[in-house]
C-alpha cells in the first residue's frame, strides 16, 4: 500500500496533532534491521531489510487517535521498498460503548500463532512464517462499535472493502511460491479474481464474549471471503507450463473460544464451523476444478508459568474437511501442533526462546529459536536460527530456506 494512496488521511492527523489544545499527544517507534542468510552453501541472503516505524498517539476528551507508519527497505526484493501507512483509526469512548473507524488490526481468538476464528486480518507472507508474527498480520479498514459492561463486551465489525493475503509470486524472491525455472514446468500465475469494491461484497462480523467467574467464553460469527486464494490450475498440452488461476469465494464462519485458568495454567480452546470453503479437485493431468464443502477446525492450547520467568505454551489443531471427495488434492484431516519454550536470565536483560511448528499431517516442520539482549532500555540485539523440513506441506517445500539471522532494534 502506497503512502501516496492515504495523503489526505496523513494531512487530517498532523493537523489535529498540531492542534495546541489537544491534551495528550505522543510519538514513539522503531528503526529495525534484519540480515538472515542461508545455512546451505553458498549461504545466499534470504532477506536483508531495514525498516523505520514511526506512531503517533493522541487523545482529546472521549476523542482519541493513532497511526503508524513504516518506511522499508529491502536490499534484495526492490518491490518491498517503500513507504506505507500501516494503521490509522479514530476512537471515540462513551459510558458503556466505543467505536473504531479507520485502518487497523484485528485479532480475535485465543490460539497463537494459528488461525482458527482469527480470520479478519490477513498475512502478508512475502517472507512465509519467518518474521514476527505481529508483522505478518496485516490492517484492513473497518468500522469496529463495542458495547460492554463488567461482565460481557458485544463487538461488531464491519470491512466494506476486500483485501487478500500477499502471497510472493516473484521467482527472484526465495520465498516464492513459484518454483524456480528448470524445475518441472513453467508456471505462471494468472490475474486474481478479486471481488469488486461494492457494498455487497463488505464482510461483516460480530463477536459477544462473557466474563465469568473462572473462565473466559467468546461466541463469533462471520460473513467474509477467503483472504488467501483457491488457485484453479491448467496445463498447457505439451505439460511444459501450468497456470495458477487465483480465486477468491464467500464464506461464513461461527467459532467459539474459551480460556480458563488453573493456578499456573491457562488451558485454552477454540474452534470454528466455516461453510462454503473451496478446494481443487483433480479432473485429469491438464486441469482441475474447485469443490465447494463445509469444514471444521478446532484447537486446544496450554500456557504454563511455572515462575522464575519462565514460560511453556503448547497447541495442537486439527482441521476436517467434511464432505470430502477422494478427487481432492487436500487431506481430508490434516493436524498442526506447536511448541514454545522461553525464559529471561540475567536480570531479564536476555531472552532465550524456542517455538515450532509440526505439520502431524506430511511430518513437516518449521522452528525459530532466538536470543533476544537488551543492551539498553532502548536498544535490543537478536540473532537466531529457523529450520524447515518435511517431504512436503507448507513447511518442506522450505527445506532449502533453513537460516542464520541477525537483527537490531531501537526503540524511542
Amino acid at each position: 500500500m502506497k503512502i501516496a494512496n492515504h495523503i489526505p488521511i496523513l494531512i487530517l492527523i498532523v493537523l489535529w496533532a498540531a492542534d495546541t489544545n489537544a491534551q495528550k499527544f505522543e510519538f514513539h517507534g522503531f528503526i529495525d534491521s534484519y540480515h538472515a542468510a542461508s545455512i546451505k552453501e553458498p549461504h545466499d541472503f534470504l532477506s536483508s531489510r531495514s525498516r523505520f516505524r514511526g506512531q503517533i498517539r493522541g487523545s482529546k476528551g472521549r476523542s482519541s487517535l493513532y497511526a503508524s507508519i513504516n518506511a522499508n527497505h529491502h536490499y534484495l526484493l526492490p518491490d518491498r521498498t517503500f513507504i506505507e501507512l500501516r494503521e490509522a483509526y479514530m476512537d471515540y469512548a462513551g459510558e458503556n460503548w466505543d467505536l473504531r473507524a479507520g485502518r487497523q488490526i484485528i485479532i480475535w481468538g485465543v490460539a497463537d500463532g494459528i488461525r482458527i476464528t482469527d480470520i479478519i486480518s490477513p498475512m502478508d507472507f512475502t517472507e512465509f512464517l519467518a518474521r514476527d508474527y505481529d508483522d505478518i498480520r496485516m490492517p484492513v479498514d473497518a468500522l469496529k462499535l463495542r458495547a460492554f459492561n463488567n461482565n460481557m463486551k458485544f463487538e461488531l465489525v464491519w470491512v466494506p472493502v476486500f483485501q487478500s493475503f500477499i502471497y510472493p509470486v516473484d521467482p527472484e524472491n526465495p520465498w516464492s511460491i513459484v518454483p524456480p525455472a528448470g524445475n518441472g514446468p513453467v508456471v505462471k500465475i494468472a490475474r486474481a479474481d478479486l471481488p469488486e469494491p461494492v457494498l455487497k461484497n463488505s464482510e461483516i462480523g460480530g463477536k459477544l464474549s462473557f466474563y465469568l467467574s473462572g473462565f473466559d467464553l467468546s461466541l463469533s460469527s462471520l460473513y467474509t471471503w477467503n483472504k488467501f486464494p483457491v488457485f484453479r490450475t491448467k496445463m498447457t498440452e505439451g505439460l511444459d507450463s501450468m497456470i495458477l488461476f487465483p480465486g477468491h469465494h464467500r464464506l461464513g464462519m461461527v467459532g467459539v473460544d474459551l480460556s480458563k485458568p488453573l493456578g499456573s495454567l491457562v488451558i485454552r480452546a477454540e474452534g470454528a464451523y466455516f461453510t462454503g470453503e473451496y478446494f481443487p479437485s483433480q479432473i485429469n493431468g491438464y486441469s482441475n476444478r474447485l469443490k465447494k464443502s463445509d469444514v471444521l477446525r478446532y484447537l486446544v492450547g496450554m500456557d504454563w508459568y511455572p515462575g522464575h520467568e519462565w514460560s511453556v505454551t503448547g497447541q495442537f489443531s486439527h482441521t476436517c474437511i467434511l464432505d470430502f471427495d477422494q478427487d481432492l488434492e487436500e487431506d481430508q484431516h490434516t493436524c498442526l501442533a506447536t511448541l514454545g519454550i522461553s525464559k529471561k536470565i540475567f536480570h531479564s536483560t536476555l531472552s532465550v526462546s524456542t517455538f515450532g511448528y509440526m505439520d502431524l499431517t506430511h511430518m513437516g516442520f518449521f522452528n525459530r529459536t532466538s536470543i533476544d539482549y537488551s543492551l539498553s532500555d532502548q536498544i535490543h540485539l537478536l540473532m537466531g536460527v529457523d529450520l524447515f523440513g518435511g517431504d512436503g506441506g507448507m513447511f518442506g517445500v522450505y527445506g532449502d530456506n533453513s537460516e542464520l539471522w541477525i537483527k537490531a532494534k531501537y526503540s524511542f
